[in-house]
Order: C-alpha cells, then sequence, then structure tokens
C-alpha cells in the first residue's frame, strides 16, 4: 500500500468508522485466517490479529482484542484531525450495536445496530447518524442480499430519512462484482425515492469502486469481524475491499460526472505466512499481535 492509503473520495465527506466491544461475550470471527492465501505452506501461520497500521510511525488505524474478543479500535479520518472511537455491545454472543464518535467537537454520532446470521454475516442494520445541526442528522435503514449460497455479498439497499422526517426521501443501492472470492468492483447509485417509497433511478447518480489486481495473500483485515468492515464500508464505501479475503493492489474511484476519477496504487511487503507487513516503501506498516 502506498502513501496514499487514505483515500480522497471526492464525492462527498468521508465518514470515520471505529469499533470496540465490551468483554461480556466473544465474536464470531477466525483470527489470522488461517487458510487465506498461505500458498502451501505446511505450517499454519500463528493465530493474530491486526493491531495496529501506521504511517511513518504515526498511527492511522488500532484495534484491541481481548482474548480473541475484539474489543475496541481507533481510526483516522481521511487527512483530517478527526479520530473516531466506539464501542461495540454484544447481543447473543453476536455483535448487535456499534456506536462511535469523533474526537472533534461537533462531529456527528453514528450509532449502528447490526443483525448477523450464524457465520457472522451482516444480513440487516440501521444507522442513527446525530449531526451538530439537525438537518444533517438522518436514520438509514439496510437491507442485505447474498448469493444463494449465502457467502457472497451481491447487493445493499439503504433508505435514508432525513432531519427528523418519518417518512424515507433518500436511497443507496450498492451491486458487487466478484473475481474468484474477492469484491472485484461496487456500484453505487444515489438518488431519490418516489412516494410510494420505491427507488426514483431517473434521480440516482453513480459512483464506482473498482479494487483491482488482488493477490493471494492474507486480507490483514480478515482477522478481525467481518461485521465491523461490513458497517465501515456503509459509511466509507472505498474500504469495501476489507470484506474481501486477499489485498488489492489498487483502489479506483469514478464519482458521478464530470468528476475525474482517482486511483490508489497500493503495493506490499509479505512475511514468511504471507501477510503484508508494509508497503513497498515501508513507510506504511501493519502490526499484528500474536493471540
Amino acid at each position: 500500500m502506498g502513501k496514499n492509503y487514505l483515500f480522497k473520495v471526492i464525492t462527498g465527506v468521508f465518514f470515520g468508522l471505529l469499533v470496540s466491544c465490551d468483554n461480556s461475550s466473544s465474536d464470531q470471527f477466525e483470527p489470522s485466517a488461517n487458510d487465506g492465501g498461505n500458498n502451501g505452506n505446511t505450517t499454519p501461520p500463528p493465530a493474530r490479529v491486526l493491531e495496529k497500521i501506521t504511517l511513518n510511525s504515526n498511527i492511522q488505524e488500532e484495534y484491541t482484542v481481548s482474548g480473541s474478543v475484539f474489543q475496541k479500535g481507533m481510526l483516522k479520518d481521511g487527512t483530517t484531525n478527526n479520530y473516531y472511537t466506539g464501542t461495540a455491545t454484544y447481543i447473543n454472543n453476536k455483535i448487535g450495536k456499534i456506536k462511535f464518535v469523533g474526537s472533534l467537537t461537533g462531529s456527528t454520532v453514528y450509532d449502528f445496530s447490526v443483525s448477523e446470521n450464524s457465520n457472522g454475516y451482516v444480513y440487516s442494520a440501521t444507522c442513527t447518524a446525530t449531526a451538530a445541526v439537525a438537518l444533517d442528522s438522518f436514520v438509514s435503514d439496510y437491507v442485505f442480499t447474498y448469493d444463494t449460497a449465502g457467502k457472497k455479498l451481491v447487493k445493499i439497499m439503504e433508505k435514508r430519512k432525513v432531519a427528523g422526517n418519518t417518512a424515507y426521501s433518500l436511497f443507496t443501492e450498492s451491486t458487487f462484482t466478484y473475481m474468484g472470492d474477492n469484491i472485484f468492483k461496487a456500484e453505487c447509485l444515489k438518488g431519490t425515492l418516489t412516494g410510494t417509497g420505491d427507488p426514483n433511478m431517473a434521480t440516482a447518480k453513480k459512483t464506482v469502486y473498482s479494487y483491482q489486481n488482488y493477490d493471494s495473500k492474507i486480507s490483514p483485515f480478515s482477522t478481525l469481524p467481518k461485521s465491523f468492515f461490513t458497517a465501515w464500508s456503509l459509511l466509507r464505501p472505498e474500504n469495501f475491499y476489507r470484506i474481501s479475503p486477499n489485498n488489492p493492489t489498487s483502489v479506483f474511484v469514478m464519482p458521478p460526472s464530470p468528476a475525474p476519477g482517482v486511483d490508489t496504487p497500493m503495493t506490499y511487503l509479505y512475511d514468511a505466512y504471507n501477510y503484508p507487513v508494509s508497503d513497498k516503501n515501508q513507510a506504511l506498516k501493519y502490526v499484528y499481535r500474536t493471540l
């Protein structure tokens, strides 16, 4: 991953998402994703979780796991001085709520409720966003559609109520294309709803996020709960690649015309078990904790 690790998205305000959890339960995830891209290495990698990501020794993301339970995190919000931290509440041994708050005064508070299936995949979610200005507050409800095997996310429909209104008025429809098990492309249509609550496609503007040229190695984000990165990507769709098992070497964002596309190349150096440990310049570094 190169120096442009934190992407500049042209189409709107970046949101940051961090998750943490209480110690009352355990999450449905597999630290170290042992079968992902080990390239025939007969020695299984040690169980590990991503602990932090630094850029020129400055922390960009930091995660804490207690035992094998994802506990808390911190993430820098783009190129700003804002950091989001948050807590997740577990319900019946699954993440049920995620609430996160920015470090800067006036930051919007995002309060997620999520529902996971037995495999840890999110199938529905609600986000209540409370902004400093009431007109910027909203409530979004999300419905997720998976393939027939129940493993690949193929569509997310978001319907949004804004500024305290009781009726939905906006929608975002995200559809996904795969290359193997990796998300290759997310096409996000944003527009208004009709009076009957259906998407009015005549009003829709499209942003395309392309995650290109995946390697065959292990994604560092696969060591943490998939539901966390699913929720994170609802706010910052350029990060949908984080729920894929491998690592893209380029992320290309094409916003609605006439804005130009933005390509972010990413490079990796790996350890003996095919986990990324840095970019090729060793400016961006991934630090893991062995369990």
